[in-house]
């Protein structure tokens, strides 16, 4: 199987109770006084490793430039950042590249015994440029897809069956990556996608949700362009790099319900005021925030 190097990486998000001030701080332009809060936090609590259920090794990486239009077919604003595919020999996870980053450098700082002055600006790096907080973990053996997400400092799961998209394969090649590609075509939660995909890396795996494919898919965009994920780099997995399921206290729900939470709040962000799956306030300090969902239906 050939192997592209990495092309370039964009660190992204974290995961642990410092969380909710990095979000709250993150567009600041002076970061040095939340960095130092960090670190007061994190001395004066017992730190440990990020809490992880280890499903299994991971055996390959595929990292994936993710592009995002919040205001449906417009090229502008648009948010870009990396994404990273998690490949298993039975599991894949789908998360932002600085999550797997900044939950790596916050372990190799409590294991070695760094002092936070140490480790707490870059993982605060890694946490800074993140887009997303959702995740996905795929068990093939179940047969079952996990979700993650995040309404402000709530956290969301909902489990369902993995996705099987009704994939038309057509005629079209391109290279991709370095990878001679072909094209296939779906329509999946009411968008209508192109996908490439090269049988050179033989993986029926892609970005997001998307997958069952001859090869592992190295682009696939919506009609409208509105959600692209382009392959930038596919390699090994680093030695001891696991796939893992974080412990953390999720409100379990259904996709259905968690889409009309997420509606909700980007609607009314001044209105969300409980850690359950509705938003029923009525202030309206904040004014709507822009919201393109990938899933329509």
């Amino acid at each position: 199987m050939k192997t592209v190097r990495l092309l370039r990486g964009i660190p992204l998000s974290l995961s642990m109770c410092i969380l909710s001030v990095m979000s709250a701080e993150a567009q600041e332009t002076n970061m040095a006084p939340v960095i130092e809060s960090m670190i007061r936090a994190f001395k004066s609590m017992k730190a440990d490793t990020v809490r992880k259920d280890v499903i299994e090794p991971n055996l390959y990486r595929a990292f994936y430039k993710a592009e995002y239009h919040p205001v449906a077919k417009s090229m502008a604003p648009a948010y870009e950042w990396t994404q990273v595919l998690q490949i298993g020999e039975t599991a894949q996870r789908y998360i932002d590249h600085g999550t797997l980053l900044a939950d790596s450098i916050f372990d190799d700082g409590v294991k070695t015994g760094k002092a936070p002055e140490e480790f707490v600006p870059g993982y605060y790096k890694a946490g800074k440029s993140s887009v997303r907080d959702s995740h996905i973990l795929f068990l093939q053996r179940e047969g079952k897809m996990e979700y993650f997400d995040r309404i402000v400092t709530d956290h969301f799961t909902y489990v369902d069956s993995i996705p099987q998209q009704q994939w038309e394969l057509v005629a079209g090649d391109s290279i991709i990556a370095g990878y001679t590609c072909h094209r296939a075509q779906t329509r999946y939660r009411g968008r209508d996608y192109t996908a490439w995909y090269t049988e050179e890396i033989p993986l029926s795996y892609g970005p997001y949700k998307f997958r069952g494919l001859p090869g592992l898919i190295t682009c696939i965009y919506d009609k409208d362009r509105d959600h692209v994920f382009t392959l930038h780099g596919f390699e090994r997995a680093p030695r001891g790099e696991v796939i893992y399921r974080k412990k953390k206290s999720y409100f379990k729900t259904t996709r259905e319900r968690l889409q009309q939470a997420i509606r909700n709040y980007m609607t009314n962000p001044s209105g969300y005021s409980t850690p359950k799956i509705n938003v029923q306030g009525k202030k309206t300090a904040k004014p709507p925030k822009p919201y393109n969902p990938i899933e329509l239906e």
